[in-house]
């Protein structure tokens, strides 16, 4: 029986176990990397393509820093550990090491953190076409160039770092391209002074890509990858009301794009947490009360499995759960609650500085009238575009009946990739919105597991 159980290592994960484990509590740390720190702080310090180092120092310092702590206060690290289940008296089904362990938490903080989203088009499961933050990945923790001639698609932050780190690992940026130009007000560009030290770094991104030339272009959408085996080029469209249409073909050999992230809520569904839709963002989250208590007791949700808000929100988030479960049990010296004031101060400040940024984030929503009937939607099932409209022409008016139809969403990844794409598609096919339609709550195990370690279980 631990005090508190965290899942997930990364900025929200790993400040939730440091604050309680500095606060006297028996704490247990469950991450599936072999390396804790999520994609923010797991490869600081890590030398990289161009001998640079992987983030930045301060980075590589406060990974040490937690460490130290977690060894000096007893915190019970599990690496390369999964979590297949979780019970209601908050008992977690781990898989750890060839074997499955079970641990039982007073309270259970999810920092399970958040995945890309990429919504389908012709040609995206072509090799060469990856994720923003895959290619981060590849060159930090790999020390691999993913490709020398690339084009970026999308208008968001993760977008403009990964281009920024491109160009630095040495490849070339052909264009960045965005859906949309995004509408910049003056009380958004105020908003984002509440974070003067963010704002810069963004800004940094852009005038680099400036000082490179790369090319700037909106309302452009992929059409179509050139290429069977691997990715030869693109074709880019310019769809913008008042102008006519204006096709473009990039000669790449890389095609990275992301359209926003997507909250991990499988763990906190299981659970039994309520799950409310986020307008805007346009996800799906676990619904929490000011200490980031979900409907659940004694199960808090953190970090970007809630809301992808970047790591100094993660890092604030974990700390006040921690110093809640603290001050719920009763130690709660003046210091520590001057502390806690203090963190939902400087979240709420944040809070304020990310609002500007979802407003200035241009949101890339499904639409089908860009899509061949040839494009994939479930990766896992290789299901097609015109798999799916065949079943919704036959009156399907629900996700389990389009499952059963189509296999759609039965996969290895249970719908992780797929399932806000066809929510959609399903939403238009009934005429509903897609916040009518409640992502079902996932089945056991929550994550692949070899069967004969899930025996042991049994």
């Amino acid at each position: 029986m631990y005090n508190v159980i965290v899942v997930g290592a990364g900025p929200a994960g790993l400040s939730a176990a440091r604050t309680a484990a500095e606060a006297g509590l028996k704490v247990a740390l469950i991450d599936d990397q072999p390396r804790i720190g999520g994609q923010y702080f797991r490869h600081a310090g890590v030398k990289r393509i161009g001998g640079l180092l992987a983030p930045q120092f301060r980075r590589a310092r406060y990974i040490d820093t937690s460490l130290s702590t977690l060894s000096r206060c007893g915190v019970k690290v599990l690496s390369e550990a999964t979590v297949l289940d979780i019970s209601a008296d908050r008992t977690l089904t781990v898989a750890f090491r060839g074997s499955i362990a079970q641990l039982q938490g007073e309270n259970v903080v999810i920092a399970a953190g958040a995945r890309e989203r990429i919504i389908p088009f012709p040609g995206w499961t072509t090799p060469g076409v990856i994720g923003a933050g895959a290619a981060q990945n590849l060159m930090k923790a790999s020390g691999v160039l993913p490709g020398s001639r690339v084009v970026v698609v999308g208008a968001n932050p993760l977008c403009l770092l990964a281009a920024t780190s491109l160009l630095r690992c040495g490849a070339k940026i052909v264009a960045v391209c965005a859906p949309r130009r995004p509408r910049v007000t003056f009380n958004a560009l105020l908003r984002l002074m509440r974070r003067p030290d963010i704002f810069l770094r963004g800004m940094t991104y852009l005038l680099m890509l400036r000082l490179y030339r790369v090319r700037m272009l909106s309302d452009y959408r992929v059409t179509d990858v050139i290429g069977d085996e691997k990715v030869a080029g693109v074709i880019m469209r310019r769809f913008r009301e008042g102008l006519p249409p204006s096709e473009e073909r990039l000669e790449v050999d890389l095609v990275v794009v992301n359209d926003g992230l997507l909250p991990n809520i499988e763990l906190a569904s299981r659970a039994g947490c309520e799950i409310e839709w986020e307008p805007s963002t346009s996800v799906w989250s676990p619904k929490r009360n000011a200490d980031f208590e979900t409907t659940v007791p004694c199960v808090y949700a953190v970090g970007d499995c809630v809301t992808a808000s970047g790591a100094e929100n993660s890092l604030l988030e974990g700390a006040i759960a921690a110093t809640s479960i603290a001050t719920s049990r009763g130690i709660a010296d003046r210091g520590r609650l001057r502390q806690l004031s203090r963190l939902k101060w400087q979240w709420r400040r944040l809070q304020e500085f990310r609002s500007a940024v979802v407003e200035l984030t241009v949101k890339e929503s499904l639409d089908v009238r860009y899509l061949t009937d040839d494009t994939i939607v479930c990766r896992c099932e290789d299901v097609s575009l015109a798999t799916i409209k065949d079943a919704l022409g036959q009156d399907v008016q629900d996700l389990n009946a389009l499952k059963a139809e189509t296999r759609v969403c039965m996969g290895r990844c249970q719908g992780r990739t797929c399932m806000h794409t066809v929510l959609a598609l399903l939403a238009t096919a009934v005429g509903k919105e897609p916040d009518q339609f409640m992502p079902p709550v996932p089945r056991l195990p929550l994550r692949p597991v070899r069967v004969g370690d899930w025996l042991k279980k049994f």
